[in-house]
């Protein structure tokens, strides 16, 4: 039978593990979308490293708000921040702001994309055009975006907006010619943006060499090393591989890369530090090339 000196005593020892709960420290990141596949497979995986890096974080989904990706930085290097973390394409001056966690969690495939366009041009993109005949179509990117500066690098022409949601909008509007997608992202925004009636051009995609980290703020860089060994240990065992197919590899047959031409491009932004000589960080491009 318990006594009273027993249940007292096992009050206590809850009390002080809700608080150890209540206190661990926490990541926080901005809540993701439903429509938003690839921030879901992040997420799962920054709980994967967080239980192998044995730090005792713990992510924590903070409600949306009005942000953009030039903004981010900003936020994340206030000491008053409401985010800890965010995951986005690399450039020299995303590092040189943020913390990255140098493994590309999109295995080197948002340097992949595919157009969107308006399904009703389908007939006009028939032909896979050339890097020429493609400069003289409007593409349109994100205002902070790093894709922006590397499409006008190889010389296309890029109309910019702040947010995905009103590129979509400039295209349905014909505002813009096409909006390059990364083969990760294209079919979650067609099937959640199915009232504008879109297509994903046929024959052809952009290739340039590019990286998706997860950035910290700096008021983390302890974490950096701990998060990033997780990481590589992930890689190493198979697990990254294992979730990035579930999510995403279907998504990938689907798309047929292998039987469209491939447009090359450059990437002026890509810091030297990218870990390019490690083939298992990146997807195996045999898989993709014809």
């Amino acid at each position: 039978m318990l006594t009273r000196r027993h249940c007292l005593a096992a009050s206590a020892a809850l009390g002080v593990s809700m608080r150890s709960q209540a206190q661990a420290p926490v990541l926080r990141h901005l809540e993701v979308q439903p429509s938003d596949d690839f921030g879901r497979y992040v997420v799962e995986l920054m709980g994967l490293a967080l239980q192998r890096s044995g730090l005792p974080h713990q992510l924590q989904a903070m409600p949306s708000f009005p942000i953009n990706q030039g903004r981010v930085e900003l936020e994340l290097g206030n000491e008053r921040s409401r985010l800890d973390l965010v995951w986005s394409m690399t450039s020299r001056a995303r590092e040189q702001a943020i913390l990255p966690l140098r493994v590309p969690l999109d295995r080197g495939l948002l340097g992949w994309r595919v157009a969107l366009i308006r399904h009703e041009d389908q007939p006009l993109w028939l032909k896979p055009p050339s890097l020429e005949q493609l400069a003289l179509r409007r593409a349109g990117q994100g205002q902070h975006w790093p894709d922006t500066e590397i499409l006008r690098a190889n010389g296309l022409e890029v109309v910019t907006a702040l947010s995905a949601r009103q590129l979509l909008d400039m295209l349905h509007k014909r505002r813009i010619d096409y909006f390059p997608r990364s083969v990760l992202e294209v079919q979650g925004e067609l099937s959640s943006n199915s009232d504008l009636q879109l297509a994903v051009a046929p024959g052809f995609v952009l290739r340039y060499p590019a990286a998706s980290y997860v950035f910290l703020s700096r008021r983390l860089q302890a974490l950096v090393a701990p998060l990033t060994k997780a990481l590589e240990s992930l890689v190493n065992d198979g697990s990254l591989d294992r979730v990035f197919r579930r999510h995403f590899q279907s998504r990938l047959n689907a798309l047929e890369l292998s039987k469209r031409k491939i447009l090359n491009l450059k990437n002026p932004l890509l810091p030297p530090e990218t870990p390019l000589n490690k083939p298992g960080f990146w997807w195996p491009t045999h898989s993709l090339s014809p």
